[in-house]
């Protein structure tokens, strides 16, 4: 349903809400200042954020993500009808975990207090909204805990968001795809499935990525898996099976294959190659 009035938020007792708020033509709030923390996303639409006090206004169009910290006085106004998600934090929220209260300080330093996020970056913010607004509507065990979870993560995932560049341009989402490759190369990722996060052809993002990595994307990939693979194996107390899961390798027979052509021996063999060659006393 489509709304001429800002929400009435009253945030539960965990200290985090998720909503959206689809508006009609005439939508307007009023200046205001709140006593909770809140990001403002622009899923559609166009508005226009204003803040009095400091004689800031930002025109926030899709894919814009705008930060509110408490007791800041602001209104908003649209210029064409827009559905805006939020997250309204509490400042109990934000101290409950030492790490939080600087990731929000980080977030309320940007330029303009205000993100534009990549195709990627918005698909990622996008999904764990969704998955939040689930919880937040179903009274299932441990929800409040998810969306606690949910909240934090998309605080850190903005937080490490690079400086601005040219709008959303092809490279910028390489670039995206690229970092997300890196923090969860253990998914089921495949070339199709980084093409589509990217916006482009599998042919063009295969060009665009070689270029900007200086290898294929499934090298890439593979680097990531094996690198870690190592990792694990080197600190001991992992099996073979718990390594691969950890990796996101699903085929015993490519994983080895894979591992060896790199370090020159299998999996358990290279583990404790390594571990006795860490613990043989040096010569003098």
């Amino acid at each position: 349903m489509k709304v001429s009035r800002p929400l009435s938020v009253k945030l539960p007792r965990y200290g985090v809400l998720f909503a959206a708020s689809a508006h009609t033509d005439a939508f307007r709030m009023a200046e205001r200042a709140d006593l909770f923390h809140k990001l403002l996303y622009v899923l559609e639409g166009e508005t226009v954020y204003r803040e009095s006090n400091k004689s800031l206004s930002v025109r926030a169009d899709a894919g814009t993500m705008i930060v509110v910290p408490r007791r800041v006085r602001h209104e908003i106004a649209d210029t064409r009808p827009t559905t805006l998600l939020l997250l309204c934090l509490t400042q109990e929220f934000l101290e409950s975990d030492p790490d939080l209260p600087n990731v929000w300080r980080e977030l309320s330093r940007a330029p303009a207090r205000h993100l534009t996020l990549s195709r990627p970056a918005r698909a990622r913010i996008e999904h764990a909204w969704q998955r939040a607004m689930l919880e937040s509507t179903h009274a299932r065990i441990g929800g409040g805990v998810t969306a606690r979870t949910l909240a934090a993560q998309i605080l850190v995932q903005l937080a490490r968001l690079p400086a601005a560049g040219p709008r959303d341009d092809a490279r910028r989402r390489i670039a995206a795809v690229t970092r997300e490759l890196e923090e969860t190369f253990f998914d089921e990722w495949d070339l199709d499935r980084a093409a589509a996060r990217a916006g482009l052809s599998r042919r063009r993002f295969s060009d665009l990525f070689r270029a900007a990595n200086g290898h294929t994307f499934g090298e890439r990939l593979n680097d990531l898996r094996l690198t870690h693979a190592a990792r694990l194996l080197r600190e001991g107390g992992h099996s073979i099976t718990g390594v691969m899961f950890s990796c996101g390798f699903n085929d015993v027979t490519h994983f080895y294959r894979l591992f060896r052509a790199r370090y020159g021996a299998p999996p358990r063999t290279w583990a404790v190659q390594t571990s006795i060659s860490r613990t043989s006393p040096k010569a003098d």
